[in-house]
């Protein structure tokens, strides 16, 4: 894709969702809060802003589209994912800024720019931590024995040289979080009319979930590698059936321990979709041919190549456009 130059009317940032509460009981404590100053007594007793998510807001000077695309990151991660590749391509945020839409990238609660919450007092647990090595088998870059070597599976589409550049990007996650993220979300789809959303793995969990509550405000979902599906009612399915659904899988999955479970978990919610009418789609990258992606193809070496198939399957809803979001 040729990376023509990106015109903006403006560019805003904006925390959503969230509430205030207080804590009590706390002890104070005498800190030295910068190296060469004197200790100074900090009381953690008081009110805190927490459950909100952080957004930055690209608008273009002339989009093509009304429908401004939001980009929900995965586990340990945050709207880093969006904005460039670890070898310095340019990001989906950008890509699809180049199509013509306005973009959103937001950190999800308790990620990054979104802030944590003191725990175990208002978040009733510890954070969870990546490994590279973790990441290195869940992420699909070779096979777990052959993390030391970096010895990637074969045909791998990452930039395997930058895999630590990945890794320079997880942040802690909390496991307990998910009815603040959700009421956090819905949030920011409500500050637009209508929105395409965009979203990898723990976040595709999320976007099928909001697919169900605000399926009037949802003109389509991609979801590339989601972690598994919610578990929706009968007639949350049918509510979530009015929104197209993309499915995108990269390789390796079908054989995994960790992935297999959750393509099977999304592949059947998918087809519950489709019985109740629903518009959804699956583009199995190497059953169409295209080996050795990841589970970070935004990434991957051939990033604008999966773009473009979204961007032709979105061509292929005929979304119509509906009155410019609201800012």
């Amino acid at each position: 894709m040729t990376c023509t130059a990106i015109s903006l009317r403006d560019i805003r940032s904006f925390h959503v969702g969230g509430a205030t509460v207080e804590l009590t009981g706390q002890p104070r404590q005498d800190v030295r809060v910068s190296p060469d100053a004197a200790p100074r007594t900090v009381d953690l007793n008081g009110h805190y802003v927490s459950g909100q998510l952080y957004a930055q807001h690209f608008m273009l000077d002339q989009p093509r589209s009304d429908l401004p695309i939001l980009f929900w990151h995965g586990g340990a991660m945050t709207g880093v994912t969006w904005e460039t590749t670890p070898d310095d391509r340019p990001g989906w945020s950008q890509v699809f800024l180049r199509h013509g839409h306005d973009v959103v990238v937001s950190d999800a609660v308790e990620r990054g720019r979104a802030s944590w919450s003191p725990y175990p007092q208002i978040y009733d647990s510890p954070p969870l931590f990546r490994t590279a090595e973790d990441a290195w088998y869940l992420f699909r870059m070779g096979a777990a024995e052959d993390f030391a070597q970096r010895r990637p599976f074969g045909g791998q589409r990452f930039p395997i040289a930058r895999f630590d550049q990945l890794c320079a990007q997880f942040v802690p996650r909390w496991t307990t979080n998910a009815r603040a993220t959700i009421a956090a979300y819905m949030k920011l789809v409500g500050r637009f009319d209508r929105v395409i959303i965009v979203a990898h793995s723990q976040g595709g969990w999320f976007a099928q979930s909001l697919a169900a509550r605000l399926p009037d405000q949802i003109a389509a979902v991609i979801l590339l590698e989601p972690a598994g599906a919610p578990n929706l009612t009968p007639n949350e399915q049918a509510l979530a059936a009015q929104v197209p659904h993309l499915y995108v899988w990269g390789d390796n999955c079908d054989s995994h321990k960790a992935w297999a479970p959750y393509k099977a978990d999304a592949t059947a919610h998918s087809e519950r979709l489709r019985s109740f009418g629903g518009s959804v789609e699956t583009l199995d990258l190497p059953r169409q041919g295209i080996f050795g992606n990841s589970h970070m193809p935004m990434m991957d070496d051939n990033s604008d190549e999966i773009a473009s198939l979204v961007v032709a399957w979105l061509a292929r809803q005929r979304i119509a456009n509906k009155d410019r979001a609201r800012i």
